[in-house]
């Protein structure tokens, strides 16, 4: 418990050091850098991994309650979702050739080199005999992604909205929009529904505000509670290690997010330019992996929130299947728990 504690309290510490100075995504960036500092400095921080599912409702239901359903026509989305699929084969091969190229196992380049679904893969990566190659370089990506789009628009170069709302939700109203979409997320989940909290939150709040006929926004301060939680959870997740060992698998996790991130951002200008739409909203919605920040982002940018959601629940269906196949392989020939040759 006095872990759970100290590792919010740096989180908020983080976070609201950030604020204070201005950082865009503040309570996301400030936490997450400050935990994993001192997660490499060997102090003990550790949040349960229950708490990820009530975060992913937050953010749900945030998106839900400004929904707008201004895609573009059938057409132009199939593009978009075809640009988003050769994005994937792309990056994959790519990362998977350079993991290889530095040693990695044929598994653990497969695992490493995904673009998303950090939690499906470090699942998968604890069946290998040293996990900490591919949780960490995964782990890399996500604070590389979110560290990247802040320092774009701390350079100003896409603007930070106020999205016009005429309503804010209560506590009450919005304590139980989140615990209703974490019921129904938690069902979902178990029908294998890829991203089920984020797209139950999206889901009801949307219902809810078009009942009350106004946009709206959660009760002040529920977001920003949740970015605190989420940035000290991933930022949690780095381990203390040698420092030559841990300077190797930054410099690798580093390599494989920058190739990723370029890969997508030129597959984005290539579709923002046919479908007439802003460059980053488009790599916001291909960027390989950090949904939540992403959305987040997308939330705070203007960037359509709803139609980046789109794109990465697809990409994160289309990494499932890939890692339940990677799954059934590690059954059939990967050591688990340093026993050999058992399924």
């Amino acid at each position: 418990m006095m872990t759970w504690l100290r590792t919010c309290a740096l989180g908020a510490a983080g976070g609201g050091l950030a604020h204070w100075a201005g950082f865009p995504s503040d309570w996301l960036l400030g936490a997450m850098l400050l935990v994993a500092l001192s997660a490499m400095l060997g102090l003990e921080v550790r949040l349960p991994k229950a708490l990820l599912p009530p975060i992913q409702a937050c953010l749900g239901v945030a998106v839900g309650l400004r929904l707008e359903f201004d895609f573009p026509g059938p057409a132009s989305l199939l593009f978009s979702v075809t640009g988003l699929l050769l994005c994937l084969a792309t990056q994959i091969p790519l990362g998977q050739y350079l993991l290889r190229r530095l040693g990695w196992s044929r598994q653990e380049a497969a695992m490493g080199a995904s673009p998303g679904a950090l939690s499906i893969m470090a699942a998968l990566a604890t069946r290998l005999d040293n996990p900490i190659r591919v949780i960490l370089s995964q782990t890399v990506r996500v604070i590389a992604l979110v560290a990247t789009v802040s320092a774009v628009m701390l350079l100003e170069w896409v603007p930070v909205v106020d999205t016009p709302v005429s309503r804010v939700l209560t506590l009450p109203e919005s304590l139980l929009l989140v615990l209703a979409a974490w019921v129904l997320g938690k069902g979902a989940g178990l029908l294998r529904v890829p991203a089920s909290y984020i797209l139950a939150g999206v889901f009801l709040a949307a219902a809810y505000a078009a009942w009350l006929g106004a946009s709206s926004v959660p009760v002040a301060g529920l977001i920003p509670v949740s970015m605190v939680l989420l940035g000290a959870l991933v930022g949690s997740r780095l381990k203390r290690l040698p420092a030559r060992e841990m300077g190797q698998l930054l410099l690798v996790g580093l390599l494989i997010s920058l190739s990723s991130s370029v890969i997508a951002l030129g597959w984005a200008a290539i579709v923002a330019w046919w479908l007439n739409l802003p460059v980053f909203q488009v790599w916001l919605a291909y960027a390989p992996g950090a949904v939540e920040a992403m959305i987040y982002l997308a939330l705070v940018t203007g960037l359509e929130p709803s139609w980046v959601i789109f794109h990465h629940v697809l990409r994160i269906l289309l990494l499932g299947l890939t890692a339940g196949w990677l799954m059934r392989r590690a059954g059939s020939d990967m050591p688990i728990n340093n026993e050999k040759g058992k399924a």
